[in-house]
């Protein structure tokens, strides 16, 4: 005896119902899709038009900055400031048309090798000498709480990180915030300092330089940094900054 699956397949109405459902779902969704493709490059193409000196800002999330083009691959609620943009692919923008790009806490979202994908897009989309600002997570630094004699900042951050970030656990130990480190928030890849310069280096960036939070020798790199500004201590000690320069 057929399967009743295989039962309704052969009321023919049914059948033609199903697959027109199926037509007009497919062509809402294209539909949907083309909508916003269209919106995008109207977004990117009136930025381009209206801004001599041209900034590009990945992962903006709720840190919109002023005369940027602030992306993200979500909207967060503000659709009429930010661009979508996946980083993970070729960006939609021309050719060596942009002054600066600048990303805050985002490449540790993204696989190694989806990184290298992002820098080399940054790489093409800069102008020749422009720059590029990184700020993410220490690998470093986190490794570093497990010193033998840790520093009085560093005993507050375990602390701080414990008490805020993991739940249920009994003692204040390194070893639970590494490992929320790597779990949490959707992160694939933290870089430590040399890895993180190979990596611009491998995508033809030269110049590599770390700078403190908020400090650049460009201005308008200057006091962009917002991650964990309600205790800029945990930020300054977790947090790894490189600048580099498209030759």
């Amino acid at each position: 005896m057929p399967a009743p699956r295989e039962r309704l397949k052969e009321i023919p109405l049914l059948v033609r119902a199903v697959r027109t459902t199926r037509a007009v779902r497919l062509s809402t969704l294209r539909a949907l899709a083309d909508a916003v493709h269209v919106g995008r490059h109207k977004q990117i193409d009136a930025y381009l038009r209206s801004h001599a000196v041209r900034k590009l800002h990945l992962g903006a999330g709720e840190h919109v900055h002023p005369g940027w083009l602030n992306t993200d691959l979500n909207d967060f609620k503000r659709e009429h400031e930010l661009v979508h943009l996946d980083a993970r692919k070729p960006f939609p923008l021309p050719d060596a048309s942009f002054d600066a790009v600048y990303s805050e806490h985002m490449i540790e979202h993204l696989t190694y090798a989806d990184g290298q994908q992002c820098l080399r897009e940054c790489f093409r989309v800069l102008r020749p000498g422009g720059r590029i600002r990184i700020a993410t997570p220490s690998l470093e630094r986190l490794l570093s709480l497990y010193d033998e004699e840790p520093s009085d900042v560093q005993r507050r951050y375990v602390r701080w990180s414990i008490d805020t970030l993991v739940a249920d656990a009994d003692a204040y130990l390194p070893g639970l915030v590494v490992n929320n480190f790597f779990q949490s928030w959707g992160h694939r890849f933290i870089y430590d300092e040399q890895t993180l310069r190979e990596a611009l280096a491998a995508s033809g960036f030269v110049q590599v330089e770390e700078w403190p939070i908020g400090q650049s020798a460009d201005p308008q790199l200057s006091g962009l940094e917002r991650h964990l500004a309600d205790t800029p201590e945990f930020n300054e000690y977790e947090t790894l900054v490189l600048e580099a320069r498209r030759p």
